[in-house]
């Protein structure tokens, strides 16, 4: 075999071997997730977290919406502005045919952006399925959004003004 041919190979070797590394560490992130059915849960709305229990076409309605929506959520990677202008707290259903378990689980944390809080953040969803979990994340278009932000906008609660 010549030298050059040996070097063609090796080069070859080495940048195929490193795109397959770095895509087979990248493909978790690209697969859809899979959400479980809430059965209850709470939401705190505004600056001054003004918290209701969410009635069950509500929880349908987010359980719907989490079913039609399980494409293109990515890791977080980078701190958000604050804390969200809404957060669910949402207990999981158990799976079919169990009992529920005598001990409350984590819950289920959904924090959403609606208003002007940072305007790059505005119809963003993010996920944490228990605590010190990786948080997911997803930027959607008003259209998509807008279940969500009914569940926010049903009762009035105090706004911030714009900065």
């Amino acid at each position: 075999m010549r030298r050059e041919t040996a070097l063609l190979i090796g080069f070859l070797f080495i940048t195929i071997g490193t795109a397959a590394g770095l895509w087979y560490m990248a493909m978790p992130n690209f697969r859809p997730m899979s959400f479980p059915t809430m059965a209850s849960g709470t939401i705190s709305i505004g600056p001054m977290r003004a918290e209701r229990a969410l009635t069950q076409a509500q929880v349908q309605a987010l359980n719907n919406w989490m079913k039609d929506h399980t494409k293109g959520w990515g890791p977080l990677g980078q701190t958000p502005p604050s804390s969200g202008d809404a957060v669910l707290e949402m207990q999981v259903a158990p799976p079919t045919g169990q009992q529920p378990a005598g001990a409350q689980s984590a819950p289920y944390r959904i924090t959403l952006w609606t208003g002007i809080s940072a305007a790059d953040w505005n119809n963003t969803v993010f996920v944490e399925e228990k605590p010190g979990a990786v948080i997911r994340f997803h930027h959607y278009k008003d259209k998509d959004f807008n279940v969500l932000r009914d569940l926010v906008n049903q009762y009035d609660y105090p706004r911030s003004a714009f900065p």
